[in-house]
C-alpha cells in the first residue's frame, strides 16, 4: 500500500462523519421506541396514576415518617366494623394496600394488564368511574351476603362481617369484565370465562373474604358489561366453535384440577372444596381414628385430626398426580382427544365418590351413651355435599359437550399402553403382596380385604377410607420401601402413557398416524373435489388389499357413511367399492357413498342401489377467465371497494402467518359462530382446526394496518401427486365487513390459481339438489329432502349459499348420496345428524327446532 493510500485509509478511520449514519439509526431507533411507549402511557393516563399511587403507598406510609398502627388500620383495610364506625373511606383507601410484596407485584401486573386493556376500550373516565363506583358496589354486595351468610349461621361467610380485606383486585376485575362487553367475541367469551373461573377458584379453595370480594367484583361487572354490550347494539352471543368450546373446557378442567394444589400452598384454606386438599395430600382416617378424635360431634375440624399422610417425598408426588393427569387431560382436550375427555370425567366422578365415601363414614360412626343415635356434623356436611355437587356439574358439562371431541387415539398404540401401563401395576402389586405374605400380613392385616385396603392406598391418589388393620406400622424393609414408592411408580408410567396417547403427533394430515399417512399419499395420488377432506378427524379408512385405493367413512349406530367416493389410483374406484361394500356386508354395516359423483352409478346400479342429489358443485374454468361484460358487474364492483377500502388478499398458509394475524383468524371464526343460532357443522364443512393443515392454502382479506376482515380456504385436488385443481371450504368475514368482501376473494382465487391449474371448485351447496332429476320411484325421497333444504334455509342458508355461487357462471356437478335399501332411509337420516352436527346437545337441539318452527 502506498504512503497515499495509508493516510487516505487512516483519514476515513478517524472521520467523524463516518460513524453519523449509525449513530442516526440508533437515535431513530431510540426515538421510535420511546415515541411507542409515550403513545401506550398517554392512551391509559389513568391506570398508570393508580398504578404510581400503588407502588409509592408502601413508602408513604412508612413507619418511620410518624403514620402509627392505627392511622394504617383505619386506611389499610375495610372491614364491616370499620365501616360500622364511620371509616368510611376505607372502601377507596385500602385499594391501594397489600398484604405482602407478592401481592403488590401480582396486582401491578394485573393494573397493566387488565386494567390498561380496560381503558383503551372504555377511556380514562369511565374507567376511573367504574374503578371507584365498582369497588363500592363490591364492598357492599360483600358485606350483604356475609350478614345473611351470619344471620343463617353459616359457620364460613358468617365469620367475615369483621375480617379486614385490601387490595385493588375486586375493583380491577369489575372493570375489566364491564368493558369486556365492548371486546371481540372471542376474547370477551374468553376473558370472562377465565376470570370468573379463577375467582370461583380462589373462594372455593381459598375461601377467605379476599376470594369472596373478587368474585363479587367479577360477578357484577360482568353484569356492568352485559349492559354495556346491549347499549352499543352488541347483542349477546352464546354460540362458539367446535374448537372454542373445546378451549373453554379445557380451561375450566385445568384451573378446577391444580385447585387443591393452590389450597395446598395456603397456610389455612377455607373454602367449601379445601377439604379437597386433605383429601390428596393425607390418606382418609380410618373409621376408629374418626371416633376417637372426633367423639360424638363431627366438623370440618375433626378431620385434620389423627392423619397419618404418606411419609416423604413420595406422599408429596401422589398427591399432585390428579393435578398432572387432568392438566395433561386439558392439553388433550384442547386438540378434541375423546381419551382426555373420558379421563377428566372419571376423575371429576371419582371425587364424587369420594365425598360420599366419607358422608358414610361419618353415618357410621355409632352412638355415645347419652348422646342418642344423632350425630351433630357440623359444617362438615355441607363442605362434603358441596365437595361433591361441584365435580358432578363439571363431569355432567363435559358429558354434555363430548360430540366436540372427535378425535381417537390409535388402537394398536392404546392396546401398547394398556398392556404397559398393567403390566407394572401387575409387577408392583405382586411384589407388595410377597413382601405383605412375608411379614404376616394376612392374620395382622384383616386377610384379604386388608390387602385390598393396602393396594388401594398406594395406587389411588385420592385415597379411600378403610377400617382394616394398620397403615403405618412397623413393617419389614421391602415391605415399606413398596408400599411408599410402588404408587409414585406406576403413576410415573401411567401418565407417560396418558401423554403419548394424548400429546403425542398422531392425528391429522400432520399426523404420523400409519393409517392417516397411507390416505393422504393415495389422496395425492389421485381424487375427487371432496377427497382431502377424507382426511379430517374422524374418519376412518378402508383400504383395497394391494393399498392402491381407499374410502373414507365414519360409522354412525349401523351405518357406514362414506365422505365422497374412492381415492387412489382411479382405475382401481371400482373395485374399491365392491371391496369396500363386500366389507359393510361381512361387518354388519349399512352402506351410504355420501357426495360421490356421477362415474360410480353404472357399477351401484348393478348392485341394486339408488340414488339421490345432495349438492350442487359448482365448478369454474379459470385459465382465460375474464371479468368484463354486465354479468361480472358485482364482482367488478367488490374489487372496487376493496381498493378503495385498502383491503387486498394475501396468499399464504396458516402457521407462515403471524401471530397477530392467526389470532385474528380465530376472531372472525367466533364472531360467524356467535352470529348462528346453530351449532357449527361438520362432515363436508371444514373449521379453523383444518385451516391449520400446511397443505391447504389460505388467503386473507387484510388492510394496510393488518386487521383481517374475512378469510377462505382451499383445499388442494391431486392427480400422480400433482395439483390439478382447488377445493373452496372455509369462508368466514366479520360482520362489519363491506359487502361484496367474498366475491372479492374468489375473484382473487381466480388470478392468483390460474397460473398453477385449469379448474377450481367452489364445493357443493348441501340440500341444494334439483329433484327434477329423478324417477318416480325416488320423487318422495327427494321430495323430502327439498322440503328439509327449504326448512334449513333461515338457519343456515344452502339455497342462499348456491345462489352466490351461481353468481360466477360456473359449470355444475351434481353430486349424489346412493343408498340401497329405501328401509334403511331413517338411520341414515340420523348418520348424517351426527356426522354435520357432532355436538349438537339436547338443548341445542331444541333451539334448532324453535328457530325452525319461528
Amino acid at each position: 500500500m502506498s504512503t497515499q493510500e495509508a493516510r487516505l485509509s487512516k483519514d476515513q478511520a478517524t472521520d467523524p462523519e463516518e460513524g453519523k449514519p449509525a449513530r442516526k439509526m440508533v437515535a431513530t431507533l431510540a426515538r421510535a421506541i420511546l415515541g411507542n411507549v409515550a403513545a401506550h402511557i398517554g392512551a391509559i393516563p389513568f391506570t398508570v396514576i393508580v398504578l404510581a399511587l400503588y407502588l409509592l403507598t408502601p413508602a408513604i406510609f412508612d413507619s418511620d415518617l410518624g403514620y402509627g398502627p392505627d392511622v394504617l388500620r383505619h386506611l389499610s383495610s375495610v372491614s364491616g366494623g370499620g365501616l360500622k364506625s364511620g371509616d368510611w373511606w376505607s372502601i377507596w383507601t385500602s385499594m391501594f394496600f397489600a398484604a405482602n410484596p407478592l401481592d403488590y407485584v401480582m396486582s401491578s401486573l394485573l393494573f397493566v394488564v387488565l386494567l390498561g386493556s380496560a381503558e383503551r376500550k372504555l377511556g380514562w373516565f369511565r374507567t376511573a368511574a367504574g374503578f371507584f363506583l365498582g369497588q363500592f358496589a363490591t364492598v357492599t354486595a360483600f358485606l350483604l351476603v356475609v350478614q345473611l351468610a351470619a344471620y343463617a349461621d353459616d359457620g364460613w361467610l358468617g365469620r367475615m362481617m369483621d375480617a379486614r380485606t385490601s387490595g385493588p383486585l375486586p375493583a380491577t376485575l369489575f372493570v375489566s369484565m364491564a368493558a369486556s362487553g365492548l371486546l371481540p367475541t372471542l376474547w370477551r367469551r374468553r376473558l370472562r370465562a377465565t376470570a370468573v373461573s379463577l375467582a370461583l377458584l380462589l373462594v372455593l379453595y381459598v375461601g377467605d373474604p379476599s376470594a369472596v370480594m373478587a368474585l363479587a367484583g367479577a360477578v357484577l361487572g360482568l353484569g356492568a358489561g352485559l349492559w354495556l354490550q346491549l347499549d352499543h347494539g352488541i347483542q349477546p352471543s352464546h354460540r362458539a366453535t367446535r374448537r372454542e368450546t373445546r378451549n373453554l373446557l379445557s380451561l375450566m378442567v385445568a384451573i378446577f384440577g391444580v385447585g387443591p394444589l393452590v389450597a395446598g400452598a395456603v397456610r389455612s384454606p377455607a373454602g367449601p372444596l379445601a377439604l379437597l386438599r386433605e383429601m390428596v395430600l393425607n390418606p382418609v382416617p380410618t373409621l376408629n381414628q374418626l371416633q376417637a378424635n372426633c367423639g360424638g360431634t363431627v366438623d370440618i375440624s375433626c378431620l385434620e385430626l389423627g392423619r397419618q399422610g404418606y411419609p416423604g417425598p413420595a406422599g408429596v408426588a401422589l398427591a399432585v398426580v390428579p393435578a398432572l393427569l387432568l392438566l395433561i387431560c386439558a392439553v388433550g382436550m384442547r386438540q378434541g382427544r375423546r381419551l382426555a375427555l373420558k379421563i377428566a370425567i372419571a376423575v371429576q366422578l371419582g371425587v364424587v365418590a369420594l365425598s360420599f365415601a366419607y358422608l358414610v363414614l361419618f353415618a357410621s360412626i355409632p352412638h355415645f351413651p347419652g348422646r342418642g343415635r344423632t350425630v351433630v356434623m357440623g359444617s362438615a356436611v355441607f363442605h362434603i355435599l358441596t365437595l361433591a355437587l361441584v365435580p358432578l356439574i363439571l363431569a355432567v358439562l363435559l358429558f354434555l359437550f363430548r360430540g366436540n371431541f372427535v378425535v381417537g387415539s390409535r388402537a394398536p398404540l392404546r392396546r401398547k399402553m394398556a398392556w404397559l401401563v398393567g403390566g407394572t401395576w401387575l409387577i408392583l402389586a405382586s411384589g407388595y403382596t410377597g413382601a405383605w405374605l412375608g411379614s404376616g400380613g394376612m392374620a395382622h392385616d384383616g386377610g384379604i380385604l386388608g390387602l385390598i385396603a393396602e393396594l388401594a392406598r398406594q395406587y389411588l391418589p385420592l385415597p379411600i377410607p378403610t377400617a382394616f388393620g394398620r397403615v403405618f406400622a412397623e413393617r419389614s424393609a421391602a415391605e415399606s420401601i413398596l408400599f411408599a414408592w410402588s404408587g409414585i411408580i406406576f403413576w410415573l408410567v401411567a401418565m407417560a402413557a396418558v401423554w403419548t396417547l394424548l400429546l403425542k403427533r398422531q392425528h391429522g394430515p400432520g399426523g404420523d398416524d400409519p393409517a392417516r399417512l397411507a390416505a393422504k399419499a393415495l389422496v395425492k395420488r389421485g381424487g375427487e373435489s371432496l377427497s382431502w377432506m377424507a382426511l379430517w378427524e374422524p374418519n376412518k379408512f378402508w383400504f383395497t388389499p394391494g393399498m392402491d385405493a381407499g374410502i373414507a367413512y365414519q360409522q354412525h349406530g349401523n351405518v357406514a357413511l362414506t365422505l365422497a367416493g374412492p381415492f387412489g389410483d382411479p382405475a382401481q374406484a371400482p373395485a374399491a367399492t365392491e371391496g369396500f361394500l363386500d366389507y359393510c356386508a361381512h361387518h354388519a354395516l349399512v352402506p351410504c357413498l355420501y357426495s360421490c359423483t356421477e362415474e360410480l352409478w353404472p357399477m351401484l346400479q348393478s348392485a341394486g342401489f339408488r340414488r339421490i342429489a345432495v349438492a350442487q358443485e359448482t365448478r369454474l374454468s379459470i385459465r382465460d377467465l375474464e371479468f368484463t361484460g354486465k354479468a361480472w358487474q358485482n364482482v367488478r364492483t367488490a374489487k372496487n371497494r376493496a381498493l378503495k377500502a385498502g383491503v387486498e388478499a394475501r396468499w399464504g398458509r396458516y402457521s407462515e402467518f403471524p401471530q397477530h394475524v392467526r389470532s385474528q383468524l380465530g376472531e372472525v371464526s367466533e364472531e360467524w359462530a356467535a352470529r348462528k343460532k346453530v351449532p357449527e357443522m361438520g362432515f363436508t364443512l371444514g373449521s379453523l382446526d383444518e385451516l391449520m393443515d400446511d397443505e391447504v392454502l389460505c388467503c386473507i382479506a387484510v388492510d394496510r394496518k393488518g386487521f383481517v376482515f374475512g378469510v377462505t380456504s382451499w383445499l388442494p385436488v391431486f392427480r400422480d401427486g400433482r395439483v390439478i385443481s382447488w377445493t373452496l371450504d372455509f369462508m368466514r368475514r366479520r360482520s362489519d365487513a363491506f359487502p361484496g368482501l367474498m366475491e372479492f376473494m374468489i375473484a382473487s382465487a381466480v388470478q392468483e390459481l390460474r397460473q398453477g391449474v385449469e379448474v377450481i371448485s367452489l364445493s357443493g351447496s348441501p340440500l341444494a339438489g334439483e329433484t327434477e332429476e329423478f324417477s318416480s320411484g325416488e320423487a318422495g325421497l327427494a321430495g323430502i329432502l327439498d322440503l328439509v333444504g327449504r326448512t334449513l334455509e333461515p338457519v343456515y342458508g344452502f339455497r342462499s349459499l348456491a345462489r352466490f355461487k351461481s353468481r360466477f357462471q360456473p359449470e355444475y356437478r351434481t353430486l349424489y348420496m346412493y343408498y340401497q335399501d329405501s328401509l334403511e332411509i331413517p338411520a341414515i337420516g340420523a348418520a348424517l345428524s351426527r356426522a354435520y352436527l357432532p355436538g349438537l346437545s339436547v338443548r341445542q337441539t331444541a333451539r334448532l327446532l324453535r328457530t325452525l318452527v319461528a
